[in-house]
């Protein structure tokens, strides 16, 4: 039940964030008036358009814009990641991880992380496998690692290159006998 209620929240964001006019024309701006892009999230967002929300945290985020506040783009992640949208999940995670904006939470980190890889946003496994060979939040394990970051790492993802050479995780075997919850593998 809960997986058909995710999968018709981001079915029905996906249409929405597609017909939302000002969502829309918002993107056609951001490099151009970040100050009329900012307006047009900002409706798109009172409309609860996800994407709204990550664009703008995006700006938040960014010191190079005058809308620069890292609370506002940790609460804009944050409201979109527990709606089910993946990159913001991916963000967010990275925020827990990095102690941006709050304080280190692995545990969260990796919830976040897990949530987003099972939407297929496959930055996460890179950011997973490197919590496993680091010991960061879990116990440490090269084998889960392996698993996390083989795909990504063939891919040419460069935190996954990275993970991957600095742990020497070709020389591990693969982990064949775990779970995270109800999350047996990365998704492929």
């Amino acid at each position: 039940m809960k997986r058909i209620l995710v999968a018709l929240s981001i079915l029905s964001n996906l249409l929405f964030a597609t017909t939302n006019p000002y969502y829309k024309e918002a993107l056609k701006y951001l490099n151009k008036d970040i100050d009329k892009a900012y307006t047009l999230l900002l409706l798109s967002k009172e409309n609860g358009n996800l994407d709204a929300y990550y664009t703008l945290g995006k700006i938040y985020l960014s010191k190079k814009t005058k809308y620069y506040n890292k609370i506002k783009a940790y609460n804009s992640f944050v409201y979109a990641a527990n709606k089910a949208h993946a990159k913001s999940q991916l963000i967010v995670g990275r925020l827990f991880l990095q102690g941006v904006t709050t304080k280190k939470d692995y545990e969260k980190a990796m919830y976040y992380f897990k949530e987003a890889s099972k939407q297929r946003e496959y930055k996460a496994n890179c950011y997973i496998a490197y919590m496993y060979a680091s010991g960061k939040g879990v116990f440490p394990n090269f084998g889960r690692a392996h698993i996390f970051a083989k795909k990504e790492y063939k891919k040419g993802n460069k935190l996954c290159k990275k993970v991957w050479d600095d742990y020497n995780l070709d020389k591990y075997p693969k982990d064949k006998g775990w779970k995270i919850g109800d999350y047996n593998k990365p998704i492929e």
